[in-house]
């Protein structure tokens, strides 16, 4: 890997670099990365690159600092192509008809990405598995076919700003990561090989895509471990619809790890995830990332919402493990964990960690009170509790998804 450094000038590590190719005297190059300033450097890359491809390069890594590089289409004809990663690189529209069908894992990163290439990606990459894309531009509409992929198992997209729309033909899809804004998404079947879902959504200055999160619900059903920000569990609340307070009609039979993650809402409280852990009946684990957020709890939480959960009474016969991650021991979040634990009765950990933000302090003289009440509320005698501060979590549990995958 060459990378710029900041004690080292671009034409210092144009030299190195040429230096390496002029002496390398094996038959075989198996991965090349370079992460540095394209700018002046473009017919040198060019040179290298093209010893890569005589070599039989198996990863291609290109992290360019400034947008405006191209690779011409002949620079990625690479029978021997498995990896290719590109930030900041453009390449033609035209398709590359020899060069990615050994290709499995496609990552593009910053860069002007319009329809026709991607389905050429896919259209002659039968062999990916992964598909990542993060901030490409221009992108309206990300359509993957994939019927005929019998190896396409990941799909990761964040930070499209244009994106629309997402059409997916996948059969064999397994793990499905979003990050953005609510966009229209669309299953042209059922996945039942998906079994990891990921859908961070951004607040939007407009009102909450509720029909549009619904129908998301159809395709989840054989998820287990599902992460999402709490618009989700908002849109699947109970409310008022043509005058009547109706009940939502979801069900996840199958989900055994739930991550919530507070970034975005709008106005979730913990009636809204009650409502939601009460119709996933076989959760094992719960992580509640709560961050800088305060639970709505207004008007309509207090002449609708609370009255029901202080008559609830389902039991969480499989939670084991609870963490709420930025816990404030506000009165809101002790009402959350008070119906938490009294209906976990097998629980065996119970996690919190401070809040990230430095500013906010657990008042310690309320320490013994809060564990008086921990003590009080548990129907699981036995369940362990840790507190450990948000930039030293050394409890060994964590979730499947980290909360942002792509920096």
């Amino acid at each position: 890997m060459f990378a710029h450094e900041f004690h080292r000038s671009t034409e210092n590590l144009i030299a190195l670099v040429d230096h390496v190719f002029n002496s390398h005297e094996g038959s075989v190059i198996q991965c090349f990365q370079l992460h540095m300033s394209q700018i002046g450097a473009e017919e040198m890359i060019e040179k290298w690159l093209k010893i890569c491809i005589q070599k039989g390069v198996q990863e291609l890594d290109f992290n360019f600092f400034q947008r405006g590089y191209v690779l011409v289409p002949e620079l990625l004809q690479i029978p021997t192509l498995k990896i290719l990663k590109l930030s900041n690189v453009q390449f033609g529209v035209q398709p590359v008809t020899n060069g990615w069908q050994n290709l499995h894992t496609v990552i593009l990163r910053e860069m002007e990405l319009y329809e026709e290439q991607l389905e050429n990606v896919m259209l002659y990459g039968k062999m990916i598995q992964c598909l990542d894309l993060g901030s490409c531009r221009e992108i309206r509409r990300i359509s993957i076919f994939a019927s005929e992929h019998k190896n396409f198992r990941t799909l990761k997209i964040t930070t499209c700003p244009n994106l629309e729309k997402i059409e997916i033909d996948a059969p064999t899809l397994q793990h499905i990561h979003y990050c953005g804004f609510v966009v229209k998404l669309e299953f042209t079947q059922v996945v039942p090989s998906l079994s990891e879902a990921k859908f961070i959504f951004f607040r939007s200055r407009n009102y909450l895509k509720i029909p549009i999160l619904e129908n998301l619900v159809n395709h989840l059903h054989n998820v287990r471990v599902l992460t999402t920000s709490a618009q989700f569990q908002e849109a699947l609340s109970y409310r008022f619809r043509d005058g009547v307070f109706q009940v939502p009609q979801f069900y996840f039979s199958n989900i055994r790890e739930l991550h919530i993650v507070m970034d975005g809402a709008n106005f979730c409280n913990p009636y809204d995830i009650i409502v939601f852990l009460k119709n996933c009946p076989s959760i094992e684990m719960l992580f509640i990332d709560l961050n800088d957020y305060h639970f709505e709890c207004g008007t309509y939480w207090e002449m609708h919402q609370k009255p029901i959960l202080e008559a609830f009474n389902q039991q969480f016969d499989g939670l084991k493990v609870i963490k709420l991650i930025g816990f404030k021991f506000l009165e809101s979040e002790l009402q959350l964990l008070e119906i938490l634990l009294k209906r976990s009765r097998i629980l065996e950990t119970l996690i919190f960690t401070t809040p990230k933000n430095a500013r906010i302090k657990i008042y310690e003289p309320f320490i013994p009170k809060y564990k008086d009440l921990i003590q009080s509320w548990k129907a699981s005698p036995s369940a362990k509790v840790g507190l450990f501060e948000n930039s030293n979590d050394k409890s060994g549990i964590y979730p499947s998804h980290e909360k942002k995958w792509y920096y």
